[in-house]
């Protein structure tokens, strides 16, 4: 089916250039990106997990630094890209319309998921969320959050929408410098966790592997996380693009395309690495994954792109959008306190707000 398109011409229909000859080009790549996706993830868990053994560092600050800075590197490319072309607004919806996915969408149906796997394998149900998590990484996700909706209120520092008028609602450069520091910050603490967790091993972790050759071994595995990282990230991107095109086919409407698809489309690493580790018993290493890439999509990706241009927020950001982040944040967290867990019954409540977002959003900014 693809034999007698030019090699080049396959390239820019895989990364998206170029629309797909037919419908059925379209279905075989979404398939290929399925597959690519699965064993993608497959790797990069295995890898991050067997990384956070031989480091002996927590799954969960794994999860929270290098597996988080992966999965966010395609949101960052984007949000530049938009900011670039002169479509600073969609930096920022896609930024906070991720940290929505990530924990409405992706967090909740992870919870429903233990639950049932927990039901039919006989175990403890919940998704472990210790009270580290929640006061240290959980912490900078809920302050970076109001912070950045906080900065969103005001319009400073000359920014202008697409129509070339002052912005009424803007982030500005120096509010960019104060959201960099935070990740400095972030950063900083997620190292000295490190450092101090090798120096003072959990009972509850697993030994370290034994291996002839350390740097080899780690050579292979850094390798493996990098090539399962970027297999993931191509499967999303065929997956995304393809399902845009069948969907169009079939006349679904933009709306609906950009609140389904393209909402899911932009966190589907995180959502691959989040169900892969609750299915092979890393949870801590999903949250942890979900918890950074949150305060990245903050911290770096709406930061980088202030940075580059001030930028204009739309007014469903101010009133809806970050509103509701603040509120998954605070649900996340405070659901998961006293349990040390995120149950069955909060994943329902997280999922359930996130849809009440979805259906406020189409029926009620949809004009």
């Amino acid at each position: 089916m693809l034999m007698a398109v030019e090699p080049l011409e396959i390239l820019k229909m895989i990364i998206g250039i170029t629309p797909p000859a037919s419908i059925l080009v379209s279905v075989f790549l979404i398939l290929l990106g399925m597959l690519s996706i699965t064993k993608g993830g497959d790797y990069f868990t295995d890898s991050a997990v067997e990384i956070a053994r031989l480091t002996r560092i927590p799954p969960v600050i794994i999860g929270a630094t290098i597996v988080s800075m992966s999965t966010t590197f395609p949101e960052l490319m984007v949000s530049v890209t938009s900011t670039l072309s002169g479509k600073g607004d969609l930096a920022v919806g896609n930024a906070l319309g991720s940290c929505l996915c990530n924990i409405g969408l992706i967090i909740g149906s992870c919870a429903l998921l233990k639950g049932f796997l927990s039901w039919k394998r006989n175990t403890e149900s919940g998704i472990p969320v210790s009270r580290f998590t929640i006061v240290g990484p959980g912490f900078f996700m809920l302050f970076s959050g109001v912070l950045v909706w906080l900065f969103s209120l005001f319009s400073t520092g000359g920014a202008t929408t697409q129509a070339g008028v002052p912005a009424e609602y803007a982030i500005a450069r120096w509010q960019a410098g104060i959201l960099v520091c935070i990740l400095v910050a972030y950063i900083i603490f997620t190292l000295r966790v490190a450092i101090a967790s090798r120096h003072d091993f959990g009972e509850e972790q697993e030994e370290p592997p034994q291996v002839d050759n350390l740097f080899t071994y780690s050579f292979k595995l850094a390798l493996i996380f990098l090539g399962g990282a970027a297999l993931v990230v191509l499967g999303s991107k065929l997956l995304v693009t393809n399902a845009v095109q069948v969907a169009r086919y079939f006349e679904v409407s933009e709306l609906l395309i950009g609140l389904t698809i393209l909402a899911v489309g932009t966190s589907l690493p995180e959502f691959t690495i989040s169900v892969l580790s609750i299915i092979k018993g890393h949870g801590a290493l999903g949250t942890g994954n979900i918890i950074g890439a949150n305060v990245l999509n903050i911290n770096m990706v709406i930061a980088t792109c202030a940075l580059i241009h001030p930028l204009p927020i739309q007014r469903q950001t101010v009133l809806f959008d970050g509103p509701v982040v603040i509120l998954l944040m605070v649900a996340m967290l405070g659901l998961s306190w006293k349990r040390k867990a995120i149950s069955t019954a909060s994943g329902f409540v997280l999922l359930l707000i996130y849809l009440v977002y979805l259906l406020l959003a189409t029926f009620w900014f949809s004009g």
